[in-house]
């Protein structure tokens, strides 16, 4: 009797912790390219998200912004980052329709994190994208709560528990955790990606350098054809 044995096809995977803020003009671009690249790799690459704010609270922009209109400025100039990297975007024209005066990041950002809580990451994930397609493309006041439940309503979650989410001092806490967990690791501004626990990518990349480096880690489980850097490394 001859006995066959056949190898396992163990797939490996690729872990991608993605640290943002929804009112970053260079988070928005990597959410776009990142989530474009990930979608060629099918279930190799589970992408965890992280909120990390860049403006912690109101009173902190109001001793850069002393009034709406200085506020708007401000804004103005991060959409014109985004027009950097997508030149057909217009961002007088966002500024002339917008509704918002002071934004600030952690109202959306919790309530990325109440709909993580009902959907997981890629809940996380959608609710993120819709926030700063809000904000960005036709500028929303995404710290107003009934736009944020409006999108709530859109992503088929919850109303009440998302509310009853939002409102909470656990959510506060969770988004208040993913940014110590940053600081804790050196990251001191988003975009971040960490991958596999271990080597860390900064700021904006080009969607063949995410390519690159998924392909590269799952086909050598270590990086070799791209130069990575764990995150204790000095840069």
């Amino acid at each position: 009797m001859i006995l066959k044995i056949f190898a396992t096809d163990i797939t490996t995977m690729i872990k991608i912790t993605f640290f943002h803020d929804v009112i970053c003009p260079f988070c928005y671009v990597t959410s776009k390219r990142l989530r474009k690249v990930i979608t060629e790799f099918k279930d190799q690459v589970v992408v965890k998200h992280k909120a990390f704010a860049i403006i912690s609270s109101l009173e902190d922009l109001k001793e850069v912004a002393f009034t709406p209109e200085e506020a708007k400025k401000l804004f103005f100039n991060e959409f014109q980052i985004v027009k950097k990297y997508f030149p057909d975007y217009d961002p007088d024209k966002i500024i002339e329709k917008s509704k918002f005066t002071y934004v600030w990041s952690i109202p959306p950002l919790v309530a990325c994190k109440a709909a993580e809580f009902q959907k997981g990451d890629e809940g996380h994930w959608e609710f993120y994208d819709k926030a700063q397609d809000r904000f960005f493309l036709q500028g929303e006041d995404i710290t107003d709560e009934q736009v944020l439940i409006s999108i709530a309503k859109e992503l088929n979650l919850d109303l009440n528990k998302f509310r009853e989410d939002i409102r909470s001092k656990k959510t506060r806490l969770s988004v208040i955790q993913d940014e110590e967990e940053a600081k804790a690791m050196g990251i001191k501004g988003v975009p971040a990606i960490l991958i596999n626990d271990e080597w860390l990518v900064r700021g904006v990349q080009s969607e063949e350098y995410y390519r690159d480096v998924i392909t590269d880690l799952l086909q050598n489980k270590q990086p070799t054809k791209v130069k990575l850097k764990a995150y204790w490394e000095k840069d």
